[in-house]
C-alpha cells in the first residue's frame, strides 16, 4: 500500500462516489445558488436536465440547470464567493465553477486570498467528511455534472 503526504501542491476534487454513498449532491448543490435563481429553479428535484439557449450563438443544447445557473448568474455576483462565507464551502463553489478539476491549496487561495495556505489546506483535508474533497488520487472518476 502507498503512502501519500497531502502537501499544499496536493490536488483535490470533489469525488462523485462519495455523495453518491453519503449525500445528496443535488441538494447542496441548489443550497449553493443566490436567491436570483432559486427563484428560477424552486427545487433540486427534476432538474437534471433541461433546454438551454446559448446567447451568442443561439443554440439549443441539453445542460445542468443547476449547474447552468451557478455558472452563469450566480458565480458573476461579487458576493458569490465572500469572507465571511465559510471555508469548505467556498472551496466547494470554486470546485464546482471550475468543473472539478482538481485544485490545490495554493491554486485555491488565487479565489480565496483572504484565507491562508495553511487554512485551506486544512479546510481541505476536514471536507473530506462533510462534503466529499478528496485529493485526486483518492477519488472515482465520476465527474460532475456539466453545464453547456
Amino acid at each position: 500500500m502507498e503512502l501519500r503526504r497531502i502537501t499544499p501542491d496536493t490536488k483535490f476534487r470533489i469525488d462523485m462516489g462519495w455523495w453518491e454513498r453519503e449525500g445528496n449532491y443535488r441538494l447542496f448543490l441548489w443550497e449553493q445558488l443566490c436567491p436570483e435563481c432559486k427563484e428560477q429553479i424552486p427545487t433540486h428535484v427534476g432538474t437534471q436536465e433541461v433546454d438551454w439557449i446559448d446567447p451568442v450563438t443561439a443554440e439549443v443544447k441539453k445542460t445542468d440547470a443547476i449547474i447552468q445557473c451557478l455558472e452563469s448568474i450566480c458565480a458573476q455576483k461579487p458576493d458569490y464567493l465572500h469572507a465571511s462565507l465559510p471555508l469548505a464551502t467556498a472551496i466547494f463553489r470554486v470546485l464546482v465553477l471550475h468543473k472539478n478539476q482538481p485544485m490545490s491549496a495554493r491554486e485555491l487561495r488565487e479565489y480565496i486570498p483572504w484565507y491562508t495556505e495553511e487554512q485551506i489546506l486544512a479546510a481541505l483535508k476536514a471536507a473530506q467528511r462533510y462534503l466529499g474533497i478528496f485529493p485526486e488520487w483518492a477519488t472515482g472518476s465520476r465527474e460532475l455534472p456539466q453545464a453547456a
